[in-house]
């Protein structure tokens, strides 16, 4: 029973653990643990909290108890009286050695240890000219121990004197190393298993562990209290990290390199004396390697990028969207690479470059600022980068200077360090040149990998039908970002794209992803990846534009009303034609909640098979829009036509709203809700007298194409 782990420990103690980490713990590389192999698990150190949290999880994922040694500093008060109850040992513990080794031959327990000897809490990795690694703490450079490199080859050493039938004094063996028989030694060999412990993000500041320790404990040294602030609001704002690393085997380096053929030519003495040699041969190598897959396998986060640019950076004052489009950058590099990275510089991350919010950008920044590293002034942010490199002490730095904890954990990463370096030595053009063509590169590929995707289904759209473009014109300062429909693809605007630019407007038409291939395509995605495929549509024009008119048809009229939330000085004024604020749609507003209704009945009965996903639709443009509507897909544009009803009232550019007036789909009312709910002062709403919901297609759509060109042109 997983109870038992606790051994003597109150059970409430697990019981608060368990609900305090069960929400920010991410175990990777599952895959990668040896199932049946005693195992000595190798990590890094920078948290007191680590000897407790990665036994807890190991065992909380193998269902094998997990013994840790540590620096006797992190045996202290309750903490660690709780650590010696599930098995931990202190490094001075008079039979340390022989304990872990019972262990290990037995596979009975695995066990962690932290090479590092001690908590590095600046992060200060240093690869020596040998490829050793050192630790640098207040100035002192102290070489990784290579204790968990000796129990791991001293215990594969004498599995192979047993499986070899080596070993001459059995009873002596068995006394030494706690086992009743010594049979009870595992077959296996044993396994070093690499991990590298994160945290995203780590950040400062009083935390509710802070204020009960107040309360509780008289006199807090700084030292404690350093901890508890670091440590505390990693447990209660962070993520943990860890990264679970291709195992080494030790019986590629021990196998027979020990077994003397002519036993009768061996001193009693002489294989203990061998065993010293191998290990003490073996034993840095085999730390240099599993500590550089430690170090090297560190989960790449936005501020680790953010402190890296800053490093690198050959100024002192550095344009604002210079700055973000760097950083971005390197974000869609590090994604191409065999690096592992975090997701904070995945998801909605396109917001960095298309003048909105986000978070991990703002939250890094406000931590530069308030540490003296940037200073903001109008556009540009002037770098401190002295501040940024200051050290402090082992005890303080991580109040004091956290993104210089963050940079050191990376500048051993040579991929990043070359990667970023690169980058932070090209001018403003440059990056803005690089960046347009990665996005654009970035469309197509998104694209071909959705068609490729749906290769055998019969409703995939033809290529065309789906593909963004550009028109370019010979006015090179204004552009319209035409935006399609639901269930629709870019070729739905293509006849107000080409009118347009007949006049001199440059045209950039994309593709909302899950559109322009299948109906099945459609219902993988959010209506938040909809506003983040106009948002990379805008983050394009933007570095080619002046002025940014984005018209959107329907669904892509709210989307272009949203867009209105960017801080974009490009973006001039938004075009939105029958915008689906409200459906008039029977097969929507009816069918689906019927279906909705029958797929919980047959839910119920456990009759899953006969639940219905999809209702069927009578496209206007078969060979344009989808067949079907998925429910899955119907839910995302009611959230979306939620979001922008919510939003109208921010709305405050210039906006043109467009209306059929017998509008079968969109109820005409939109129009006028939309007119009256947004605080625009230029804004003008224009009704137009068509049958059909795609007037931008239907017969004298140029009325309604001439009605934009005047409101952009003028």
């Amino acid at each position: 029973m997983k109870e038992n782990f606790l051994i003597d420990s109150s059970g409430y103690v697990l019981k608060l653990l368990q609900k305090i980490l069960d929400t920010n713990i991410e175990v990777q590389g599952l895959e990668n643990l040896p199932k049946d192999n005693p195992r000595i698990f190798v990590a890094n150190h920078f948290t007191r909290m680590e000897a407790l949290v990665v036994p807890y999880w190991l065992y909380h994922k193998t269902d094998k108890k997990v013994g840790v040694i540590a620096d006797d500093s992190i045996f202290v008060s309750f903490f660690g009286e709780f650590l010696k109850s599930i098995g931990a040992l202190s490094k001075s513990d008079p039979n340390r050695d022989n304990i872990i080794m019972s262990d290990i031959l037995q596979g009975k327990k695995d066990w962690l240890i932290f090479p590092e000897g001690m908590m590095v809490k600046g992060k200060r990795i240093i690869k020596e000219e040998d490829e050793h690694y050192s630790v640098k703490i207040d100035g002192v450079t102290k070489k990784v121990f290579t204790g968990a490199a000796y129990f791991g080859l001293n215990s594969q050493l004498l599995r192979e004197d047993y499986l070899h039938n080596k070993i001459n004094n059995p009873n002596r063996f068995v006394k030494k190393y706690f086992l009743e028989s010594i049979d009870d030694i595992n077959d296996n060999e044993t396994m070093m298993v690499p991990i590298n412990i994160s945290y995203s993000p780590i950040r400062t500041g009083n935390n509710f562990l802070m204020d009960i320790a107040k309360k509780l404990i008289d006199n807090l040294n700084d030292k404690l209290l350093e901890e508890l602030e670091i440590e505390g609001n990693i447990i209660l704002n962070s993520k943990i990290i860890i990264q679970i690393l291709t195992p080494v085997s030790l019986k590629n380096i021990t196998d027979n390199v020990h077994i003397l053929k002519d036993e009768s030519s061996v001193h009693k003495h002489h294989k203990h004396h061998n065993h010293t040699e191998i290990i003490n041969k073996y034993r840095r190598v085999l730390t240099n390697d599993f500590m550089k897959r430690i170090y090297e396998n560190t989960t790449i986060r936005f501020d680790h990028i953010f402190a890296l640019v800053l490093y690198f950076t050959g100024s002192d004052i550095m344009n604002k969207q210079h700055l973000k489009r760097l950083i971005y950058l390197v974000a869609i590099e590090v994604k191409e690479t065999k690096l592992f990275y975090d997701s904070d510089i995945e998801t909605d991350i396109i917001k960095l470059i298309s003048f909105e919010c986000f978070e991990p950008f703002d939250d890094v920044l406000s931590v530069a600022i308030a540490d003296g590293i940037i200073i903001e002034a109008d556009d540009t942010y002037i770098i401190n980068k002295q501040n940024l490199l200051e050290g402090y002490t082992h005890h303080t730095i991580r109040l004091k200077n956290i993104l210089k904890v963050v940079l050191n954990e990376v500048l051993i990463i040579d991929d990043i360090v070359k990667l970023v370096n690169s980058y932070s030595s090209l001018d403003l053009d440059n990056i803005n040149f690089i960046l347009s063509n990665k996005l654009i590169e970035e469309e197509k590929k998104e694209y071909l990998n959705d068609r490729s995707y749906y290769s055998k289904d019969m409703d995939l759209k033809a290529e065309e039908v789906g593909s963004s473009y550009n028109l370019n014109a010979m006015d090179t300062k204004n552009v319209v970002i035409a935006v399609h429909g639901f269930s629709s693809a870019p070729l739905e605007v293509k006849e107000m794209a080409t009118y347009l630019h007949q006049h001199n407007i440059n045209i950039y038409a994309p593709r909302l992803r899950g559109h322009g291939t299948t109906p099945s395509d459609l219902q993988r995605y959010t209506w938040q990846h909809w506003y983040n495929s106009l948002s990379r549509a805008l983050a394009i024009a933007c570095i080619k534009y002046e002025n940014i008119h984005i018209a959107g048809f329907s669904a892509g009229g709210l989307l272009a009303l949203l867009s209105t939330r960017k801080n974009c000085p490009q973006l001039k004024s938004v075009i939105c034609i029958n915008a689906a604020l409200k459906l008039n749609d029977s097969r929507i507003k009816t069918l689906v909640p019927a279906v909705n209704l029958w797929n919980d009945f047959v839910s119920s009965v456990h009759i899953e098979d006969l639940q219905k996903e999809y209702v069927a639709n009578e496209a206007e443009y078969p060979e344009i829009n989808y067949d079907k509507h998925y429910v899955k897909s119907i839910f995302q544009l009611n959230a979306l036509m939620n979001e922008t009803n919510e939003s109208l009232s921010n709305v405050t550019l210039p906006v043109l709203i467009i209306q059929g007036k017998n509008d079968p789909v969109v109820d005409p009312s939109c129009a006028k809700e939309i007119y009256k709910s947004i605080h625009s002062k230029t804004k003008t709403i224009s009704y137009f007298d068509f049958d059909t919901h795609v007037i931008i297609k239907a017969p004298n759509n140029t009325q309604v194409f001439k009605e934009i060109l005047f409101f952009i042109t003028t």
